[in-house]
């Protein structure tokens, strides 16, 4: 059985969560509000939360090498307007218009992320430039997927940056997304 590698530390502003090998764990974030999001972190994964300069948190996580890192924003949907499909698409294209242009697909094609607890819609932008590049530049990544999940009171705005679409660690950041990163339900007493 592999053990769990635990680390709590105040860095530049940051709290990194987490950094795990061996297994899964399950971290319980606050985001506003008091409410908490549970998120169930790969194998090879490590998370950090932080805040954006509007003072929201965010979620960051990758594995090992960077090859795969995904940012998570949290906001709040008190009117739950965002649990609609056409909603998350216009904020999708509020949010990820200024990618379309530089895109080898020219649009955002929606598809919906079927998750375990709410709902949510994502698209996938490749980068026209990167297109068949082996050298890649440090940093740079060749697909984008982003997009929005939601359920009563809390919208997820979610960006996953990638150079495949198909490999074990892209699955499992889009497992997490579907699978995780909700609140759990509170037991009755």
């Amino acid at each position: 059985m592999m053990t769990a590698v635990r680390r709590t530390v105040w860095l530049g502003g940051l709290l990194l969560v987490a950094l795990y090998s061996g297994h899964a764990a399950e971290e319980s974030i606050p985001i506003f509000g008091g409410r908490r999001v549970a998120v169930s972190l790969p194998e090879g994964f490590r998370a950090e939360v932080g805040r954006d300069p509007a003072g929201r948190v965010v979620l960051r996580v990758a594995d090992a090498g960077d090859r795969h890192s995904l940012e998570i924003g949290f906001l709040a949907d008190d009117e739950g307007q965002w649990g609609r499909a056409r909603a998350r698409r216009e904020l999708m294209h509020e949010l990820f218009a200024e990618h379309v242009p530089s895109s080898r697909e020219k649009a955002m094609q929606f598809e919906e992320l079927e998750p375990k607890s709410g709902a949510g819609t994502f698209c996938v932008f490749t980068d026209a430039a990167l297109v068949g590049r082996t050298d890649l530049p440090a940093g740079e990544y060749l697909h984008l997927t982003a997009g929005v999940k939601a359920w009563p009171g809390v919208a997820v705005v979610f960006r996953l940056f990638s150079q495949d679409l198909v490999s074990p660690g892209y699955r499992e950041a889009l497992r997490l997304l579907r699978e995780s990163v909700w609140e759990k339900p509170v037991p009755l007493r």
